[in-house]
């Protein structure tokens, strides 16, 4: 059965910092993944060239796992939560941007083409058609990488970059299971509640 262990303070220090870390890295990552999305899509970006630019930038930057770039950090600029925020950042580049890129491609074409025709620029379709179509999507992308870097943040914070999974770490090599079942609980309350926020949200902006 889950227990605190004595260290309920802790636990609680450990999974706020878990979350302002997913928060963190879920905003940093959204800047760049949301320009770089939009340009990886074929019916918005200016040439097929920039497009194919963008689609490479994001599988590159997928295919290095967090974990890894954790690591990396972990030994540039020392333990701590600032090592596992900008890991996910970069980690959230590459799935929001995917993600991101084929919402905008799968808009509905006709809107686009009405404005096109009456002489709109390629900004004032996007900003008037594309992005409304969109916005929905993007929220639940937004929504969903929060819950990624969640539930990964957790798992970075095992190799020194902050928040509860150094706890959760410390409860298993000593054998302590009923804290490693309250950490467990801990993180899926959080994942949960942010799910029934991200489907406020998409009634909300739907």
């Amino acid at each position: 059965p889950p227990e605190t262990g004595g260290i309920g303070d802790r636990l609680l220090e450990g999974l706020l910092l878990t979350v302002q870390i997913a928060f963190a890295a879920t905003l940093l990552g959204a800047l760049l993944a949301l320009p770089v999305g939009v340009l990886a899509a074929r019916n918005v970006a200016p040439n097929s060239g920039v497009a194919q630019a963008c689609r490479m930038f994001i599988v590159v930057v997928r295919g290095v796992p967090e974990l890894i770039l954790a690591v990396v950090f972990v030994v540039m600029i020392g333990l701590g939560p600032v090592a596992g925020t900008l890991a996910l950042a970069i980690g959230a580049v590459g799935l929001l941007g995917k993600l991101v890129a084929d919402s905008v491609e799968e808009v509905d074409p006709g809107p686009e083409r009405a404005l096109r025709a009456v002489g709109a620029s390629g900004p004032q379709v996007f900003l008037s058609a594309t992005l409304p179509q969109a916005l929905p999507a993007f929220i639940g992308h937004l929504m969903y990488q929060l819950d990624v870097n969640i539930r990964s943040a957790t798992v970075l914070g095992i190799v020194g970059a902050g928040g509860i999974g150094y706890e959760l770490l410390n409860a298993a090599r000593v054998q302590e299971f009923g804290t490693v079942t309250l950490i467990t609980l801990m993180v899926f309350a959080v994942v949960m509640a942010v799910e029934g926020l991200a489907v406020r949200l998409r009634r909300v902006a739907a």
